[in-house]
């Protein structure tokens, strides 16, 4: 008999401690669940941008740069100018751009965990309304930052697209021999 009351009182106290928590808020849930679904769409985006055009970017540069800066030795019209010097520091950029995009990409998927978590967390009523309010707002914050950021990697992905699609017309003009050598 001894047993079964401390059977029962742990039972009682048992369930006593499940029905103090608190219910989650089913508008919280649905706006972490709203903020889930985004930052997916953001890693799918991300992911789906490939990064080896940065890696092409990189290894013209690194074998076309002497190429580069023997034509900057020379008299060049404007246009000419203008194009060779955009297109080098275009190339210039690519590791940078590349790394601004894996960066990026690991953010959004730590991102994904943090809501995932915070999810789980007040599901199971252990955060208050007002602290899961807060790592709401956190989480928005930081997904609004992110969307930006994934504005500025798509932006450097068009211009490096536009940069691999230049190259020929830039080699053509690598080519040309220079005029202003003097003769040996």
């Amino acid at each position: 008999m001894n047993r079964g009351i401390l059977f029962a009182a742990f039972i009682a106290f048992g369930f006593h401690g499940t029905g103090c928590r608190q219910s989650p808020d089913p508008i919280q849930l649905s706006t972490v669940d709203s903020l889930r679904t985004g930052i997916g769409s953001v890693i799918l985006t991300l992911t789906e941008l490939d990064v080896t055009h940065y890696a092409t970017a990189d290894s013209i540069l690194k074998d076309r740069r002497h190429l580069f800066l023997e034509r900057f030795t020379d008299t060049l019209d404007r246009p000419t100018a203008a194009l060779l010097g955009d297109q080098f520091k275009q190339l210039r950029e690519a590791s940078r751009m590349a790394n601004d995009h894996i960066q990026v990409r690991e953010e959004a998927e730590a991102t994904l965990v943090r809501l995932i978590a915070l999810r789980t967390d007040m599901s199971s009523g252990a955060m208050d309304t007002r602290t899961s309010a807060n790592a709401i707002a956190r989480e928005r914050g930081t997904v609004q930052g992110m969307r930006r950021r994934v504005g500025q990697v798509i932006s450097n992905y068009k211009a490096m697209q536009g940069v691999l699609e230049r190259q020929p017309a830039v080699d053509s003009l690598l080519m040309l021999p220079n005029t202003n050598r003097l003769p040996s």
